[in-house]
């Protein structure tokens, strides 16, 4: 792959681009412990480290949201979102959601690296090389519980007064003795202190699956603005494109990555990143982009779009089996305005097939509902609420999926992990 990468910044460099020089003259520079200070960015996370004078640092988690025309409407709505944020805090005290505005015109929620709810983490800071570097290791705690016949339920469903195993074993006196408890590593970060690094993320907690995403020290947003941009011009023009096959690529497309390939190919977080040696900068942010954010066609105009949610537990306390009870709440982090007459919201409870609920606006009936802030469209930062309507779904703990379709022509435009509602 490097030999890839210097051969695409050779041929730039021979059209006179001014980047590659800049990238030459820095290559012999000198790097320190406080280098590591800044934003890595990736196509869909990003990480922040703040480092102390005396070595200490902390450590942030930036997931990305919609990039604005200006810096100046970036920072409306930031300071928009974070008022929402507060005002949406029921216990009196400030909420430790924080939207932050990176890269001039985008917009990112930030949250501090720590241990809490069974996620735990470790940071290993390495200065004994020319470049120094930052490990980071996140963890999650999983517990499960085995039923008598083979069957395997989460460790938080047992003595919950529900049978959840065939046998009512989970119920019993004494089961939760037999709860099982691991940590389970589910991302690994590698930073280097030349501003690349990369995040390793397991696929649902498979260990030998690793999802690689790849960080640089300057926001990629508009070069993958572009690269969709000359990926539609590309299949117009009849070019077959197969995401899973990087020479299919357009030459145009990989171009403009080409010196920031150069740069993490030269980099340390490219070599001692386990699982992801392999990984390049083009797949990472766009090739990677597009398979991870589920690619959709706005509602609109057809060209691509990507969309962003996120999905947590509405419930204030376990759910009965009286209807209408509050499940989840769904916030749009990313994407254009969806006007809910083009869109379909369906649900999914303990692994049941999906079925749609009616929107906002319209009057609840036997299925879920969707209850949103009153107006006839969906834009970033707003939380709606999906809730049973008057049939009981979910009696006691139960798992929630979500999907959004163009109601159009039936296209995902988005799909939730599962989300426990207890």
């Amino acid at each position: 792959m490097k030999k890839i990468a210097i051969l695409l910044a050779l041929s730039m460099m021979l059209a006179g681009c001014t980047e590659l020089e800049d990238l030459v003259d820095t290559l012999d520079e000198t790097y320190t412990t406080q280098d590591l200070d800044g934003i890595y960015h990736g196509s869909m996370l990003a990480m922040r480290v703040s480092m102390n004078a005396d070595d200490t640092y902390d450590i942030y988690l930036l997931e990305m949201g919609d990039c604005l025309d200006s810096a100046s409407e970036a920072q409306s709505e930031v300071d928009e979102m974070n008022a929402m944020s507060n005002n949406d805090d029921t216990n009196g005290e400030e909420s430790s959601t924080t939207y932050v505005v990176i890269d001039d015109v985008c917009i990112a929620e930030e949250g501090l690296l720590v241990n809490e709810d069974g996620t735990t983490f470790t940071s290993e800071l390495d200065s004994s090389s020319a470049i120094p570097t930052l490990t980071v290791v996140i963890s999650e705690a999983y517990s499960e519980f085995e039923c008598d016949d083979g069957d395997t339920i989460d460790g938080d469903w047992v003595g919950d007064g529900d049978d959840d195993c065939a046998g009512g074993e989970d119920e019993v006196a004494g089961a939760e003795d037999d709860v099982t408890t691991e940590n389970v590593v589910v991302a690994t970060a590698y930073l280097a202190a030349d501003g690349y690094g990369v995040i390793g993320m397991t696929n649902d907690g498979i260990e030998d699956e690793i999802l690689c995403m790849v960080l640089s020290p300057t926001g990629v947003s508009d070069l993958i603005m572009e690269a969709m941009m000359l990926l539609e011009d590309a299949e117009e023009n009849g070019v077959e494109i197969d995401l899973e096959d990087e020479s299919t690529i357009p030459e145009d497309v990989a171009l403009l990555f080409a010196v920031h390939e150069l740069a993490y190919s030269l980099s340390p977080a490219s070599s001692i990143a386990v699982g992801c040696e392999d990984t390049t900068f083009l797949y990472s942010s766009v090739l990677f982009y597009i398979w991870a954010s589920s690619l959709a066609e706005p509602v609109d105009d057809g060209g691509f779009m990507l969309y962003g949610f996120d999905v947590i537990d509405a419930s204030s306390e376990t759910p009965t089996s009286t209807a209408g009870e509050d499940l989840v709440y769904v916030t749009m982090n990313q994407g254009d305005d969806l006007n809910w007459a083009e869109i379909i919201v369906q649900l999914s409870v303990n692994g049941g097939a999906f079925i749609e609920c009616t929107q906002p606006g319209q009057s609840a009936d036997t299925s879920c509902h969707v209850t949103g802030n009153g107006d006839t469209y969906w834009g970033v930062g707003e939380e709606v609420t999906i809730s049973e309507g008057s049939n009981d779904l979910c009696s006691g703990p139960c798992d929630v999926q979500i999907k959004i379709l163009n109601a159009v022509d039936n296209k995902l435009i988005y799909e939730s992990t599962t989300v426990y509602v207890e």
